[in-house]
């Protein structure tokens, strides 16, 4: 189990950093070629479509949490996982037919691009484009319970790399938004085909059995989706909310600063959850274990995500503004500030990633929802009074004073009351790493900066030098005394 984990990982983290780069191509691309007026209304706009996924239920999770356990012989898991499948196909075709309605009929004089191009269709365009990510859902679920995470991983990094080469390109030809939202549309459908036909290889079509559908099964994911409904409410509040409410308040403009924090944070979150979204199977198959064994598993995790964490945190401080300017050339006024006010609260939010996993696989969903609405409520309580005294820095003010109130300080006392533990052994497990790493790159930043060269940007590359040097001798490390503490107990064994 623990090689299938980081092989995983590892197929993550490669696929993760193709992405990055890829999106923030792409993501200059269309900023430089729609310029700030369109290009806002295109955030906005998908901001405001992206709501679709407050009906995934969690659905996603219960699947991936019952396949490992499908094959054990019973039935009742059989007949929740068919049913979750059923529901999220219907709730597909339900948004689908209301999508086509909304597009053909809604008076957008107020939303609108600056040239000629046909808004309702570039409205319906990329609202298919997420009906299909959702349903992908569904597959992407089914393929890392079974962990197939290799096979997910090269369709998701080949889709990543036709639909940054197809953007990149048609743009180079001047095309308009309508051409970019149909490419946004066409690779999305093409991934959710891949990734059905993947599952079926895999065994989704022996698994699910429609026939054992029932109220009862309904019931049973029913009463369980309601509660991570509030999971998917929270991640649309976290990555929209910002856009949404500064977009109406202050106009379309000043969201490109929003965005282009969210692109990051966006990045931010894809690196730290590359082992993260592995783990709800995970605690799913060890269930059964001893506590102990399954808190001291359970802690190498939350070490493991917040070193990593951390890493990305203290880069964006120390060289955040340098990537800013190197990625876009000119940066919009404010892009700065923002970018390093919301990543304090995404750095408190990413370091306790597991927690998610460790209380779906649990069943405490009532716990997640709780900690979803602290979080909800925070935020659209202080947004718009921030936003208008503050102006784009009271969104990034809103968004941080959300994260450290709920997950900084809310979810530690509850954790620490779930997995039995003493609230200051929790917090230890959280700071220390994090101190660790940041005293070693801001070491490795301050010697770096010392070395006196003409150019900012060698400076720039012997810091990220000095950090896979850095990286190299702690895997070394961690391997010499781990690996033989595992010859030894194999030798042992035989």
């Amino acid at each position: 189990m623990l090689k299938v984990l980081v092989t995983g990982a590892l197929y993550n983290l490669l696929n993760v950093i193709v992405q990055i780069l890829l999106g923030l191509i792409v993501f200059r691309e269309m900023l430089l070629h729609f310029g700030e007026a369109d290009f806002g209304t295109w955030s906005l706009l998908f901001a405001i479509l992206a709501h679709v996924k407050l009906f995934e239920f969690g659905l996603g999770s219960i699947v991936s949490k019952l396949v490992p356990v499908l094959r054990n012989g019973d039935s009742k898991n059989v007949s929740y996982f068919s049913t979750a499948i059923v529901v999220m196909a219907l709730i597909f075709t339900v948004f689908f037919f209301a999508l086509v309605a909304v597009a053909v009929s809604v008076e957008h004089d107020s939303l609108k691009f600056e040239g000629t191009e046909a808004f309702t269709l570039v409205l319906l365009l990329i609202g298919c484009n997420f009906l299909f990510l959702y349903l992908t859902g569904v597959f992407h679920a089914y393929l890392t319970g079974s962990f197939q995470v290799g096979r997910l991983n090269s369709v998701r990094l080949f889709i990543n790399i036709l639909r940054s080469v197809l953007v990149i390109g048609s743009l180079q030809y001047d095309s308009s938004v309508v051409v970019v939202a149909f490419i946004f549309a066409l690779t999305s459908l093409l991934e959710l085909l891949l990734l059905f036909l993947l599952s079926v290889k895999s065994g989704l079509l022996e698994d699910l059995d429609i026939s054992m559908c029932s109220m009862k099964s309904f019931a049973y994911v029913a009463e369980r989706g309601c509660k991570l409904f509030f999971l998917s409410v929270n991640d649309y509040v976290r990555q929209n909310a910002l856009i949404i409410v500064s977009g109406f308040v202050l106009g379309v403009v000043a969201i490109v600063p929003l965005r282009i924090a969210g692109r990051l944070m966006e990045v931010y979150v894809q690196a730290s959850i590359s082992l993260n979204y592995l783990l709800t199977p995970y605690f799913s198959s060890i269930s059964n274990e001893a506590s102990d064994s399954i808190i001291s598993k359970f802690f190498i995790s939350i070490i493991c995500a917040t070193t990593l964490s951390a890493v990305i945190f203290f880069n964006i401080i120390l060289v955040g503004d340098w990537f800013l300017i190197t990625w876009l050339g000119e940066v919009p006024q404010f892009t700065s500030e923002v970018v390093k006010l919301v990543a304090v609260g995404f750095c408190v939010a990413t370091i306790q990633g597991p927690c998610v996993s460790f209380l779906i696989s649990n069943d405490k969903n009532k716990t997640l929802m709780i900690l979803c609405l602290l979080e909800i409520i925070t935020l659209l309580a202080i947004i718009y009074p921030l936003v208008e005294y503050f102006g784009v820095l009271g969104a990034g003010y809103a968004m941080t004073i959300s994260l450290v109130f709920s997950r900084g300080l809310f979810q530690p006392f509850i954790m620490s009351k779930v997995i039995k533990v003493r609230l200051h052994y929790y917090y230890a497990n959280l700071l220390i790493p994090v101190l660790i790493t940041g005293t070693a790159l801001s070491s490795l930043y301050w010697l770096s900066s010392k070395i006196d060269v003409a150019d900012k940007n060698i400076n720039v590359a012997i810091f990220v030098l000095m950090q896979g040097g850095l990286a190299l001798v702690v895997l070394y490390c961690l391997k010499q005394k781990y690996g033989t503490k595992s010859s030894s107990v194999l030798r042992k064994g035989s």
